[in-house]
């Protein structure tokens, strides 16, 4: 039913001593555009055409689909009507065209495509003529020993359409020297974590087959996309933390960028709700403060007989306003005791600055005020 065409340079009419069969046939030049057909991320690399007959006997017929091919190659329709007008319609897949497999079988002539089984979607969409075609213009009719290149494309709005961008997240460019395995310590799973985002979680993606987890963000990417990539043992214990950030492109698949695994996590300080509360403002009043080594709950300071916040200072004297940092802390909920101070050093305010520590995370800690002065 349908005949593939290697990709061939020169008009269909070359050799006169050839009998050409009656078609239709499909170039990608005619609807590529600036869409690139390569190996690169983001390019496309398969189409599946489809061809309806606008003359057909009680009303536009759709014909079998052609079968996955590479975007550098023609696909000819030989079972078309001498005389009858088509149109055309071409979805474009970021899948070499030996990934994809049509819904049924590869005879089925089905629009649709599996990837492993699963339902994929085309990421580009073209219509051939194009919906802003004058009547008159890009109409293609069969004519008897013509293989009529099909012309005219435009891309089409559809929620499939040639704009769309995704995002390609690997977890296992996270593993740094760790390994996958079975162990205590080894990595069996991940757990990819949208933040600040309506995108969805991917739980327990197997770290030794793990394929990279791909967001479809369709036509409004939008720009900055933050993830928590949780790395866990077979027991299903959380044992590494890491964070990746991808910047999206309308049109275009990105990888997202991911940090090493870490089994330790970093606790943050800013005091600028506490002093708002307080009706304190940065100045002389709040030059400075510090905070003493971060405790896990229930874990008392070593240090005994001080007066509550006279406590050695871990971090500071930190400038009012600037936040500080507690990091390499194992995971567990800890608390630190911050002491405010004027411009003299003279403490005004004590707090408990307090946050649950994840592996790879930093956690905002909430503060509140302690001990009276």
């Amino acid at each position: 039913m349908l005949a593939l065409a290697a990709c061939a340079s020169g008009s269909d009419d070359d050799d006169d001593d050839v009998s050409i069969q009656t078609s239709l046939a499909i170039d990608p030049l005619a609807f590529l555009g600036d869409v690139r057909c390569s190996n690169e991320p983001g390019s496309i690399r398969s189409y599946v055409a489809t061809l309806t007959d606008e003359s057909a006997e009680g009303g536009p017929f759709t014909l079998p689909s052609s079968p996955p091919v590479p975007c550098s190659s023609r696909v000819s329709f030989t079972y078309v009507v001498e005389g009858h007008e088509y149109t055309a319609r071409i979805d474009g897949y970021a899948q070499y065209a030996e990934e994809l497999a049509p819904v049924g079988d590869e005879t089925s002539g089905s629009p649709h495509m599996l990837v492993d089984g699963a339902p994929v979607a085309p990421r580009w969409t073209w219509a051939c003529p194009g919906p802003d075609a004058a009547d008159d213009a890009g109409k293609l009719v069969a004519k008897t020993g013509v293989n009529v290149l099909v012309q005219g494309c435009a891309a089409v709005a559809a929620p499939d359409g040639a704009l769309r961008a995704a995002i390609e997240l690997d977890p296992s460019s996270a593993l740094g020297a760790l390994s996958c395995g079975a162990g205590d310590r080894d990595v069996a799973s991940f757990d990819v974590l949208p933040q600040g985002s309506a995108l969805a979680p991917v739980l327990g993606v197997g770290c030794s087959s793990a394929e990279p987890v791909v967001y479809d963000l369709g036509t409004d990417p939008g720009r900055a996309h933050f993830f928590r990539l949780e790395a866990r043992n077979a027991a299903g214990d959380l044992l590494f933390g890491s964070s990746c950030f991808a910047t999206a492109s309308a049109g275009v698949t990105v990888t997202a960028t991911c940090a090493p695994l870490s089994d330790t996590g970093t606790l943050e300080l800013d005091l600028g709700a506490l002093l708002e509360a307080e009706q304190l403002a940065c100045g002389a009043g709040a030059s400075s403060y510090t905070a003493t080594k971060p405790l896990p709950d229930g874990e008392e300071p070593g240090t005994e007989g001080e007066e509550p916040g006279t406590e050695t200072p871990y971090v500071g004297p930190v400038p009012c306003g600037e936040r500080a940092v507690l990091s390499t802390l194992s995971p567990g909920t800890y608390t630190t005791s911050v002491k405010v101070l004027d411009a003299s050093g003279k403490p005004v305010l004590l707090a408990d600055c307090r946050g649950e520590v994840r592996p790879g995370a930093t956690t905002r800690a909430t503060c509140a005020p302690g001990a009276p002065l």
